[in-house]
């Protein structure tokens, strides 16, 4: 079987690329065949020759997730600040001299003489202190989250073509599949009265959710609904659940249930079964569908449409988009695309397509009307920043995806270069050396490193992109339950870029970009500027299974920083923290504070003793400060 184990976590952005809705029609009562009586628990072999593909998969709740209890958020300050520790002891500095706001250094982008100094001016850090990160909508927990990937789920078109093309018997073998698979390679498998409670409690709450309900045209009085509660709590009260023919025969026990009460077929219950199964274990592991359509496409946040990290080009318009209230807004159209060409903008809301509106519509349905065939036509209603509103007719062609987004001078005089890189991907190596290069041909005497919102990507590209910098040290180590989801790797190129480095992460910088810059803040090779990191931590594997078209992606293995720290709900703590930072690509550099104190730090004096100390083999923290 071949895996691929990946660094996940959803960005909030898409590349659009794909059309043609599809309304799930109601599913009839399935043969689920004879219960099995014996179940077998032989392990998962892998080969784990494509073992670091990540995926980019969509569920905003997921990706915004942070532990209560690490979030703070302090506004007491009407400007934003810049922190700064001392290196050597990592502790904070008590300067109390005159602090300057962050929002006073938009004039560094333009002709004002650099101070050399500006990384010595008064400071305000407490290294220990939680790091304060912008308001998000709260997490959804409870039955609030059950209902949140329900809707997800059930109002997402391949999710539906899925679920309409697969029968009850195929669901019931599924989940025998994945639980082989979930008992022999997850970090920690949950046991089987876990995931049929998880189950259930989807199952209870699916029956009044109007998705579900839209989905298998189901519309149940409050009686039938309460008599299917009180049928599905006698099925698991009156059995032991330790084992999959447990766990197979309480699902048997609830589908007779389901038919009886609301008329729901046995294909219903399986499925949620198989869900349950992979929700009980963490939020990072799932059951992915592929569409049983064919359409090809890649989105990068929907599930079931990923665009992989091994993908080079797509078909569809090419535009990146977020959510919008009154359909979605275009963050940026990717270079060459048929959005480009078309005059679609930045800013731009997309409000219909087709002729049909998107007001109210999630991300997965706008996404699923734009796919189609490369050649196709698709037509659009935007509405302009401006208030101005037109329609543009694309059509679709091949995109060349791009790991880079952005390379380029944003201080000439001081020679501070900025790369943004949006995940680490197959061609990112190629990529980094062409804007590496072309920024040290126009004068590059620092560089920042942009990783906000990048959700991570190949665990090889990570290495790879790390040891372009370190000239020793470790970069990563990984511990899971086998040997083979360990392992440890250390910087191992002969000639490294010497540039000093400034290394801007945020709340949505995982996974991979943890490693990164966990790698070169551990090894004191730069500077980690912004605010702490998603703290993911995990690696997951993707196993595809035989029973359906699609792949079992579960947590295999947690990652450890270069100094040993357990990056799993930690993330990396930057070095200078920005206050009421926000990463917006709608918002020009010049106005970007994260930027703009990643600046500051790129034309300090402690960057480039880091990079001096690094090309000399010293060990930067046993340095005297000068």
């Amino acid at each position: 079987m071949n895996i691929s184990t990946l660094f996940q976590n959803a960005s909030q952005w898409a590349i659009s690329v794909l059309t043609a809705t599809v309304l799930a029609a109601p599913l009839a009562a399935a043969d689920f065949g004879p219960a099995p009586s014996t179940f077998a628990t032989d392990s998962v072999r892998s080969n784990f020759d494509s073992r670091y593909e990540q995926d980019l998969r969509l569920d905003r709740r997921d990706y915004r997730s942070r532990d209560n209890d690490r979030i703070s958020n302090d506004r007491s300050n009407n400007g934003s600040y810049d922190r700064q520790i001392d290196y050597r002891t990592r502790k904070p500095v008590n300067d109390q001299r005159d602090r300057t706001p962050l929002r006073n250094y938009d004039e560094l982008f333009r002709n004002r003489p650099i101070d050399r100094n500006l990384d010595r001016n008064p400071i305000d850090l407490d290294f220990g202190r939680e790091p304060a990160v912008p308001t998000q909508p709260a997490e959804p927990t409870g039955v609030d989250l059950v209902d949140a990937k329900l809707s997800q789920r059930y109002g997402n078109p391949v999710t539906l073509r899925f679920i309409q093309s697969t029968s009850g018997q195929q669901f019931v073998n599924l989940y025998m599949e994945i639980s082989r698979m979930i008992d022999a390679r997850h970090y920690e498998p949950t046991s089987y009265q876990d995931r049929v409670a998880q189950a259930v409690t989807n199952l209870k709450r699916a029956v009044s959710n109007p998705e579900f309900q839209r989905a298998y045209n189901l519309n149940p009085s409050r009686d039938r609904i309460a008599a299917f509660e009180r049928g599905v709590d006698e099925c698991i009260a009156s059995r032991s659940i330790s084992n999959a023919n447990d766990a197979m025969n309480a699902m048997y026990c609830v589908a007779n249930v389901a038919s009886s009460t609301l008329n729901l077929g046995g294909t219903a219950v399986a499925a949620e079964f198989v869900y349950g199964a992979t929700e009980s274990l963490d939020k990072y592991s799932a059951f992915l569908p592929e569409d049983p359509s064919g359409r090809q496409g890649a989105v990068l946040d929907v599930p079931g449409k990923t665009a992989g990290v091994m993908d080079t080009h797509v078909v569809g318009i090419g535009v990146e988009i977020k959510p919008h209230d009154n359909g979605i807004i275009v963050v940026r159209a990717l270079r060459g695309g048929p959005a480009e060409a078309g005059g679609v903008e930045r800013g731009d809301v997309i409000t219909s397509i087709n002729g049909q509106s998107l007001k109210g519509r999630s991300l997965d349905y706008a996404v699923d009307l734009i796919t189609g065939p490369i050649g196709s036509p698709v037509m659009l209603g935007i509405a302009k920043a401006n208030g101005a509103s037109n329609s543009v007719t694309l059509r679709r062609a091949q995109v060349e995806l791009r790991s880079v987004s952005e390379a380029k001078m944003i201080d000439s005089r001081a020679g501070v270069g900025y790369i943004k890189l949006d995940k680490f991907a197959a061609t990112t190596d190629k990529e980094m050396d062409e804007a590496l290069w072309d920024l040290h041909n126009k004068g590059m005497k620092s560089l920042v490193f942009d990783l906000r919102g990048n959700p991570g990507g190949l665990l090889t590209t990570a290495i790879s992109v790390s040891n372009k910098f370190l000239p020793s040290g470790g970069i990563v180590s990984t511990k899971g339950r086998t040997a083979e989801d360990n392992m440890s790797e250390s910087a191992s190129r002969a000639r490294t870029w010497k540039v000093p480095l400034v290394v801007l992460v945020d709340e949505n910088s995982a996974s991979a970009s943890e490693i990164f810059a966990a790698a070169i803040q551990d090894n004191r090779r730069g500077v980690v500027v912004g605010r702490r990191s998603y703290g993911k931590g995990t690696v997951q594997t993707h196993f595809p299974v035989s029973t359906v078209r699609g792949n079992l992606k579960i947590t295999t293995a947690l990652f450890y920083s270069p100094t040993g720290r357990k990056m799993a709900g930690a993330g990396v703590t930057p070095d200078i923290e920005v206050r009421d930072g926000n990463y917006d690509l709608l918002k020009p550099l010049t106005q970007d504070v994260d930027v703009i104190a990643a600046h500051k730090a790129a034309t300090g004096n402690d960057v480039r003793e880091m990079a001096s100390a690094a090309e000399r083999g010293v060990n930067y923290d046993q340095l005297s400060r000068r």
